[in-house]
């Protein structure tokens, strides 16, 4: 019941924002709401930015971000996904499909996906695995 109540005051909320903004407007207002912690929010702007723009590539990278830091993992991998989808190279989103797979086990997916962002940039790919590895505490050892 509390919760939803409190997505009825957001979708209003929204709503009164929604009146002649871009993509990017959304957009800029998600990640001020990722950067206050502020999740769900987030996620309801690149709602608005995706439905403003459907192939609006950094809406979806965005909203699949937030859904990781959730611990939505099967959300994240269906946005990253899409991201693959309209641009084959975009690197971030194997990097981050492959992350989501590995912390939701799905360990031969996570390798598929890290193998295919090596073949787009090993050297990045590498600081990625690298950073998460020191994150995760197995590199304080």
């Amino acid at each position: 019941m509390k919760q939803t109540l409190l997505f009825l005051l957001l979708t209003i909320s929204l709503s009164g924002y929604a009146s002649g903004q871009s993509a990017s407007d959304y957009l800029k207002a998600a990640i001020s709401a990722t950067e206050q912690k502020n999740y769900k929010q987030a996620i309801a702007y690149c709602d608005l930015a995706v439905n403003a723009n459907s192939t609006y590539n950094a809406a979806y990278f965005h909203r699949g971000y937030n859904k990781l830091l959730m611990k939505d993992y099967a959300g994240a991998i269906v946005d990253f996904s899409v991201c693959i989808d309209l641009n084959a190279d975009y690197l971030d989103a194997y990097l981050y499909r492959a992350l989501c797979n590995q912390k939701a086990g799905n360990t031969m997916a996570a390798t598929r996906d890290y193998n295919l962002a090596r073949q787009i940039n090993a050297v990045e790919t590498l600081a990625f695995l690298t950073g998460n590895l020191f994150r995760s505490g197995l590199g304080s050892k």
